[in-house]
């Protein structure tokens, strides 16, 4: 595994020094492959379909090699053919987090086998 200039940027927006302004920009972790290829290459990313697929190698590198954790979320996102007023389509996205940090899930009334009791969020 070769740790590149790309990958440690990629871990430097987990850091607890980054997060106020990583937050601001793409929301809380774990992160989408489209909001870390805005971090990494700008607004130009999304209409470069090479700078987004790049990204999508890049983080499934790191989490073949254990520096990352990928969840498969089901989240309404909006269609490359509508306008800013669009619905949205509903689809599967892969977000990435640091190992150990996606394992909650949100009990949405009966659908998971949760476990009653309380939750908290541990820096």
């Amino acid at each position: 595994m070769r740790v590149t200039s790309r990958k440690k940027e990629i871990l430097s927006y987990f850091e607890p020094d980054n997060a106020k302004w990583v937050t601001g920009e793409i929301g809380l972790p774990p992160f989408d492959v489209s909001g870390l290829a805005y971090l990494l290459h700008g607004i130009t990313s999304h209409d470069n379909r090479h700078q987004i697929e790049s990204t999508r190698r890049t983080l499934e590198a790191m989490t073949k090699d254990g520096l990352l954790e990928k969840v498969i979320s089901y989240e309404r996102r909006q269609d490359t053919t509508q306008s800013g007023d669009g619905a949205g389509v509903w689809c599967n996205c892969s977000r990435y987090g640091l190992p150990g940090s996606c394992k909650v899930l949100r009990d949405e009334g009966g659908k998971l086998d949760a476990i009653d009791g309380e939750a908290i969020r541990i820096n």
